[in-house]
């Protein structure tokens, strides 16, 4: 998918469409947050400043949602009076340090809200954080929220420039050949595996481990005697762990994405979900967790990041 930048009322209709949940890096908000009065701006100094000091993200205001579910666009807004002028202003202003790379998609409506636009504001990771709100707090997104940070998490952010931000991430092959998959004309398709840094300072060592759902039938090798527990489920995994060495491999830079693994898989129905946990740990950076989901969706497979936390045990049989 497109760039949240680069969206426009079709991409917003898929996302209603396909059901994209609420993430830690995307958020929906009816049309009555962006209000002038106070109350709001300072509500939008906070969420913006928490995707700065988080992961990034993007916040989407103009679309109703249920349960973390988009449902529909709202109203939308009249660019006369809730403009993205207007709307960059209160971000500059009310957040200090500035936030450098925010950008503010204003999307035309068409049908009966023609001339009214809604807005996707795509806030990068911020090496120069923490930001700090307007009420002089400092926040953070935790499970859909923006939440204060604690002390010592003012201080990690703090450190961003030294330490290195290490993730793990799934991705998708060629859309030709998830077609040929989701057309029945091939059993599975191919995913890869891959590390990447979001900080400055570059890893020369690290520690990377990962744990790909069995259930998905993936090709991969590991270890297939342990399981993770998460949201309630145990679910068998094949378990990878990688020891980085800058003598052996070149230093993981920001931007940079090296490939772990590459393999197939297949999902068997709509609506499943399948996952990759993972934790990175490298010298001056906190242990670090994730979750990729991956879903099949109509016509379509998905990958998003999810929050919540899980947990290994080791030496557990499973059938799949």
């Amino acid at each position: 998918m497109k760039e949240p930048w680069e969206w426009n009322e079709v991409d917003l209709l898929r996302l209603i469409s396909d059901q994209v949940q609420e993430s830690l890096a995307l958020d929906y908000k009816e049309c009555d947050a962006l209000q002038k009065t106070e109350g709001k701006k300072n509500e939008i100094s906070k969420d913006v400043s928490a995707y700065a000091n988080s992961a990034g993200g993007a916040i989407v205001y103009g679309i109703r949602e249920n349960g973390h579910v988009p449902t529909a666009i709202d109203v939308g807004y009249d660019p006369d009076d809730i403009g993205k002028e207007w709307l960059d202003q209160v971000i500059n202003s009310r957040i200090h340090r500035r936030i450098d790379g925010v950008r503010i998609n204003q999307i035309q409506l068409s049908g009966s809200r023609a001339g009214k636009v809604i807005y996707v504001v795509s806030i990068p990771r911020s090496t120069r954080a923490p930001h700090m709100a307007s009420d002089k707090r400092f926040y953070k997104r935790f499970n859909f929220e923006s939440v204060p940070m604690e002390e010592y998490e003012v201080r990690d952010v703090s450190r961003r420039l030294i330490a290195s931000d290490l993730y793990i991430a799934l991705h998708l092959p060629a859309n030709e050949l998830l077609t040929e998959f989701l057309e029945g004309r091939s059993e599975t398709f191919p995913v890869e595996v891959v590390v990447g840094n979001s900080s400055p300072a570059p890893a020369d060592f690290c520690l990377l481990s990962y744990y790909v759902d069995r259930r998905m039938n993936a090709t991969c090798h590991g270890t297939a005697d342990n399981a993770v527990e998460h949201a309630g489920l145990t679910i068998p995994v094949c378990t990878h762990v990688v020891e980085w060495r800058g003598n052996l491999r070149l230093p993981i830079w920001e931007g940079s994405r090296f490939q772990l693994a590459s393999f197939s898989i297949a999902i068997p129905a709509d609506g499943d979900q399948f996952y990759l946990f993972w934790e990175t740990q490298a010298p001056l950076m906190n242990r670090k967790v994730g979750i990729s989901v991956l879903r099949r969706v109509n016509l379509d497979v998905t990958v998003s990041e999810s929050s919540g936390a899980w947990r290994l045990q080791k030496d557990v049989t499973i059938r799949v």
